[in-house]
Order: structure tokens, then C-alpha cells, then sequence
């Protein structure tokens, strides 16, 4: 897991001031997802929008004890890959408690938990979408045509 206090960490929250990326309105925020295996150690982080996602983190089984190893895992989505150098502007903006959800005791139908766990909270003043510019560009070309 990262371990550098400048670079977000799975289960932080970006507040980004505007996005060209579909799934996300201005001001709205990003849950930092679980690194994939395809992402080296702040090469780049995994995104989604938080109000479309659920955040499994804890144990195998049972609460967060701090002895048993935790595991997180996001569902919903979508999700989007954010490549380090787009991360222009990336600032901590403090501390914030989010939602999060684990096992009561072992994993069975209605046996999870909702807990709150401080994250960090940072802003991004531009998430930037390749495909949005992609559009915008074709659009502007086939307006001088």
C-alpha cells in the first residue's frame, strides 16, 4: 500500500472543483479506490464517484480490530484510472469521517456493518478526461467545416 503522505491512499476522498469526466458533476468528490494490480505505487490511482459506491473495508470476517488484516474493496462505479501526472494541483485539504462497511462476524446475507473512519481529504482543481477532449476538439473541427 502507499506510504507516501503526499499521494492519496485508498479510502481518501477528492473534492474536484471541475470535471470533464461524465460520470462526475463539478464539486463533486472521488472515492480512492483499492490499488489494482495493473497500478504501480503511485504511478496512478483508481477512482469512482462516491455517492455511486459502497466501500467494503475490514477483516475476512469480523470488525476492524487492528490485528486481523484489512481488505477493501469498492463496488458500484464507474470506476476511472487517474495516471500521477494528471494530478496537477492535487492539495490535502484536511480530514473528514466517511462511510464505510465490514463484516458484524462472518460473511453471510445481511451481516455487514456501517461504520465511519477518518479519511483524508484532498482537492483537485481539474480532473481531466482524454476522451472529453477528444469530443470537444472533433467538435470544434467540424464547426469550422
Amino acid at each position: 500500500m502507499n506510504t507516501r503522505s503526499d499521494f492519496p491512499r485508498p479510502g481518501d476522498l477528492i473534492l474536484v472543483q471541475r470535471s470533464e469526466w461524465y460520470a462526475l458533476a463539478d464539486g463533486e468528490m472521488l472515492r480512492v479506490c483499492e490499488i489494482p494490480c495493473w497500478i504501480e505505487n503511485d504511478s496512478a490511482i483508481c477512482v469512482a464517484p462516491r455517492r455511486q459506491v459502497r466501500t467494503f473495508w475490514g477483516p475476512a470476517n469480523g470488525a476492524p480490530d487492528g490485528v486481523k488484516p484489512m481488505e477493501m474493496s469498492t463496488s458500484g462505479g464507474p470506476f476511472k484510472t487517474v495516471p500521477a501526472e494528471e494530478l496537477d494541483g492535487l492539495e490535502q485539504h484536511g480530514t473528514l469521517h466517511d462511510s464505510f462497511w465490514h463484516w458484524q462476524d462472518w460473511p453471510r446475507a445481511g451481516g455487514g456493518v456501517e461504520y465511519e473512519r477518518e479519511v483524508t481529504l484532498w482537492q483537485l482543481p481539474l480532473l481531466i478526461d482524454h476522451h472529453h477532449r477528444k469530443t470537444e476538439r472533433y467538435r470544434k473541427e467540424a464547426s469550422h467545416e
